[in-house]
């Protein structure tokens, strides 16, 4: 049983101490985009074939990604790469498999200072469905096209998660009936709570009087002889029931 509470405290210790760090980040926002809107489907891309480089591209300061739009239901690998003339100003790359999305976010280097006239070079991996490119596809003079997809350029905004709970919580109350952020607070009760009850379930399982190795609800539902459900199974029950009301209070309506 030792072993048992101090493995569950170092879980429980981990969850928050990690859940700290996640809530004191600061969301990306956005600093600035290269005009272009991704309310048109410009093209598709297929396995092998690459986007040209968008020049006279401006980075404001700060930029540590860069959001490409791209529609896939299974996304390639897409490197970015920034450059001034022939000087490699940033560049990063997001692995294969980001999955349905209107947008992929490559992160890159944290840029100092604005750059204004770069390059930005796109490149994508083997695909194994066509990628759609959301922008625009224009004819240049020589009658050569140039396909453009819509980029936005992020920087950690001057928030963190952990002040924008507020506005978060009454967002997510919006729609429901009843409506209110005080969905969002009681969720977060809700789940707390079952991480207690999901802690003592534990903890009375395995150090009940049905020894090592046999549950308690087992071992009493054994000497008593009469078949029933063990007490475990109606907190496994109540444990599946607030995790639904979680989810219905989280997911948005329609």
């Amino acid at each position: 049983m030792l072993r048992v509470r101090l493995a569950l405290a170092a879980g429980l210790t981990a969850t928050l101490l990690a859940l700290g760090v996640v809530l004191s980040g600061s969301p990306p926002v956005i600093a600035g985009t290269n005009g272009v809107s991704d309310r048109f489907i410009a093209s598709y891309l297929y396995s092998g074939e690459q986007l040209s480089c968008q020049r006279g591209e401006t980075l404001p300061r700060g930029t540590d990604a860069i959001r490409v739009s791209l529609t896939a239901n299974a996304g390639p690998a897409v490197g970015v790469r920034v450059l001034a003339g022939s000087r490699v100003i940033t560049e990063g790359e997001r692995t294969a498999g980001w999955g349905i999305a209107a947008t992929v976010t490559v992160p890159v280097a944290r840029v100092a200072r604005a750059i204004s006239d770069a390059s930005v070079c796109i490149t994508l991996g083997a695909a194994v469905t066509p990628v759609q490119v959301n922008g625009v596809l224009a004819s240049s003079a020589g009658g050569r096209q140039t396909l453009t997809p819509r980029l936005e350029y992020l920087r950690p905004g001057a928030s963190s998660w952990l002040t924008l709970i507020p506005s978060i919580a009454a967002h997510m109350g919006i729609g429901h009936a009843p409506s209110g952020a005080w969905l969002a607070y009681m969720v977060i009760a809700i789940m707390i709570s079952v991480a207690a009850i999901a802690t003592g379930l534990v903890l009375r399982e395995l150090g009940g009087r049905g020894g090592a190795g046999v549950p308690a609800g087992r071992a009493s539902l054994e000497e008593s002889g009469r078949p029933g459900i063990p007490r475990a199974a109606w907190v496994c029950a109540l444990v599946a029931v607030l995790s639904a009301v979680c989810w219905s209070l989280i997911t948005p309506p329609f």
